[in-house]
């Protein structure tokens, strides 16, 4: 604990994820990879899994941040400051907690905590998923005004590489415990994807950062539909200014065959086009 790096990244103008966002914005998944491939360096340089004689595996658990500027293709140079905060070492396995923070040319644009954890292959195989989490379960009478259909392909929305998401299969605009939406969406897992390939080194694994993708991509669907957005809107990564919180327990493997993905609407402000879920 204590020990700390500094990063920087160069944004290319012709990036992949720009033209496959449909956006000049770079992808939330984009600028979340930027800030916490840091601090996995950081924990392989300060030799965390040489502790062990069993083989680990790194994975995020979640954390909680706030971005204050959108990047863009014309964002330039990032610096991105990760210090490992804390240890903890239980049963085999060894948490960490790391403060981070990215800055551009034009002061502050990401800032917060992250937590992650070394595990091995028999505690990743038993993890129970997010203990406390309930799913929403529709009613008849909401399911009576249910639609379905494809996931959009064409602005604003994502293209192929990087769309998360196959199919609609539930979008209830009244429905949800607020009565302000629900909508659940799913993707058939391929395991020959690209994002296996480009996870860690013989560790294929679907990136947590593309799950959070996922949900942003459901939420931007909802978006469309209360905003009446058409192919020249733009679509923030998140909203600018809003903390956001996220959890990670279990893993998607290539092996998985399908994933499932909901939100519950639970603030929508037409005035300033911002849509909080759950």
């Amino acid at each position: 604990a204590g020990c700390s790096c500094q990063t920087q990244y160069q944004i290319p103008a012709d990036a992949w994820y720009f033209s496959q966002n449909r956006q000049t914005i770079m992808p939330f998944c984009i600028l979340l990879e930027i800030v916490l491939q840091p601090c996995g360096w950081l924990a392989a340089y300060a030799g965390s899994a040489l502790t062990s004689k069993t083989d680990l595996s790194f994975r995020n658990l979640g954390g909680k941040a706030t971005q204050y500027k959108e990047i863009n293709n014309t964002s330039g140079l990032l610096q991105m400051d990760v210090t490992m905060t804390n240890v903890s070492l239980s049963g085999g396995m060894i948490i960490q907690r790391y403060e981070m923070a990215v800055t551009g040319e034009s002061g502050m644009v990401y800032a917060g905590h992250t937590e992650f954890g070394f595990f091995s292959k028999m505690a990743l195989a038993q993890q129970l998923g997010v203990q406390g989490a309930t799913l929403y379960i529709p009613t008849t009478t909401e399911m009576d005004s249910a639609r379905s259909f494809k996931y959009p392909i064409t602005a604003p929305f994502a293209d192929t590489m990087l769309q998360m998401i196959d199919e609609i299969e539930i979008y209830l605009p009244h429905g949800g415990s607020n009565a302000l939406g629900f909508i659940r969406g799913n993707k058939l897992v391929d395991p020959d994807e690209w994002f296996f390939k480009a996870h860690f080194y013989q560790d294929p694994v679907n990136p947590g950062s593309l799950g959070l993708e996922a949900f942003i991509q459901l939420i931007k669907v909802v978006a469309a539909d209360k905003f009446d957005l058409d192919g020249t809107a733009t679509l923030c990564s998140v909203a600018i200014g809003h903390e956001h919180e996220w959890i990670y327990r279990g893993q998607v493997l290539p092996t998985n065959k399908n994933v499932v993905v909901e939100a519950v609407i639970t603030e929508i402000d037409l005035n300033n086009k911002f849509i909080k879920a759950d």
